[in-house]
């Protein structure tokens, strides 16, 4: 039987509609998705393949513990900028054993050695914040990001290439996180869009740092081009770090240099190049986004920021030793929250490789499946008054990783999960320190989405006022 003109339409256009009405608020568009049609439901996005929408908590469970038997990884628009020898890209025995071999720059232990740079560069930045006049917090949280990455990461505090890095990488991610590459995602896939984006960033990594850069009408040009300089410095700076000595060194790229698989070969030189390039763009946007969501609720919250500053007394009396974050419970049960309900991620998606059920539901092998994060942390089946922000909630029971998982879970959860945290506790702690924040009146705070990340339209415009010491 013939479909009718106007479903033939419909299911023609609807992609593109749902890609808007997600680029204007994922939360709403995905929320009204499930109340509509329940725990599971189908999206389909223009140049993806169908995902299935799963909020069912025991489809979730199942999908955020599974293992590589079960069901592979789907990094969805995360191939439009990372390569594909990333980490985040890998399954299987590939995925263990770079876990394996990148894990321990990433233990408890080293993170918390990087507090003494993360508190420097924190006091450095909010020393500039304007005061008087209202600005988008995410730039200073970006700038905080930003150069914690190029200390922690490549062990260097400043420097006209490390500087140049910077701005190169917070360019790269403007455009690829842009307008202009929503609408490429609606006319291909985004595997192939990064395979021609590396094919002609070839051309600029081969360039003279100090060329200029590329004028074109077209993205992908311009993105190859930031991207292939971008390679370029990383290049450098692998080069610079052999040449000096990696040795005795607390970078995360001098442990990487040092690292060897268990066959007691070093990583490759371009896949250590994606690693990092994961690292950077990772560490940058989402820490970021996550900083500007727990400013959100503090500022709303009043009673709860009294207590966030009443334990930041208790704990550091006069001075502020970074060290002593992790024993600042509430702060880190404030992170939590915040980031239940608004999760810069809205979901961790598997390919299956075994039939699983689903919500009652048999789904088959290969079948795209995405535990929505933003739809289970907010399930008032899982969660007392979902839609209250309540950090006590976080202290009271402490929810197993199915339930809270920003970061991912399972054997793909974040690598980095410990620094974002780490680096946030210290952020937060000092920003809510050194001054009073409260949101600009005449700007409305939704969320909108920026690539694969969720962050407050307008970089959420707040007024800054210095505490008296």
């Amino acid at each position: 039987m013939n479909m009718p003109l106007s479903e033939r339409i419909r299911s023609a256009t609807e992609p593109m509609v749902t890609l808007v009405k997600m680029v204007r608020d994922p939360y709403r568009m995905f929320a009204e998705r499930r109340a509509r049609e329940g725990d599971l439901f189908e999206l389909r996005l223009p140049g993806q393949p169908p995902v299935l929408v799963c909020s069912d908590p025991e489809g979730v469970r199942q999908l955020v513990t599974t293992s590589y038997e079960q069901a592979s990884r789907f990094a969805g628009g995360v191939e439009m900028f990372v390569d594909p020898l990333a980490l985040i890209q890998t399954d299987d025995e590939p995925h263990r054993l770079r876990r394996k071999l990148l894990g321990p720059a990433f233990n408890a232990e080293h993170v918390r050695a990087f507090g003494p740079a993360m508190l420097a560069i924190t006091d450095r930045v909010l020393d500039g914040l304007p005061i008087g006049r209202s600005f988008p917090l995410i730039e200073p949280m970006r700038d905080v990001t930003m150069r914690v990455i190029i200390r922690c990461i490549f062990g260097v505090d400043e420097g006209p290439r490390l500087e140049e890095l910077r701005e190169l990488v917070v360019a790269y991610m403007n455009l690829v996180f842009g307008p202009e590459m929503v609408a490429l995602a609606a006319t291909r896939t985004p595997a192939t869009a990064y395979r021609t984006i590396v094919r002609l960033s070839k051309r600029a990594r081969a360039r003279p740092v100090d060329a200029p850069f590329v004028p074109s009408r077209l993205p992908l040009l311009r993105i190859a081009d930031r991207l292939g300089r971008i390679l370029a410095l990383l290049d450098a700076a692998c080069e610079q770090r052999l040449a000096e000595g990696a040795e005795g060194r607390d970078d995360v790229l001098s442990r990487m240099l040092l690292a060897r698989f268990e066959d007691g070969q070093p990583m490759a030189r371009e896949e250590l190049l994606a690693q990092l390039l994961m690292l950077t763009i990772g560490g940058y946007e989402t820490t970021s986004m996550s900083l500007c969501w727990a400013v959100h609720c503090l500022m709303r919250h009043p009673e709860a920021l009294a207590k966030v500053r009443a334990e930041l007394a208790a704990v550091m009396g006069a001075g502020f030793d970074p060290a002593r974050v992790r024993d600042l419970n509430y702060l880190g049960a404030a992170i939590s929250e915040s980031m239940r309900l608004f999760p810069i991620g809205i979901g961790v998606s598997r390919q299956l490789r075994k039939p699983m059920t689903i919500a009652g539901r048999e789904v088959p092998v290969d079948t795209i499946v995405m535990a929505n994060i933003y739809l289970t942390q907010r399930n008032p089946a899982l969660w007392s008054d979902p839609e209250q922000y309540r950090p006590e909630r976080i202290i009271e029971r402490k929810p197993p990783a199915y339930l809270l998982f920003p970061f991912g879970a399972g054997v793909w959860r974040c690598l980095g999960a410990a620094f974002a945290e780490h680096e946030m506790r210290i952020v937060l702690a000092r920003l809510f320190t050194r001054f009073d924040l409260r949101p600009d009146p005449a700007i409305e705070v939704r969320p909108e989405q920026r690539g694969i990340t969720v962050g407050p339209a307008q970089g959420m415009p707040v007024f800054a006022a210095p505490r008296a010491s």
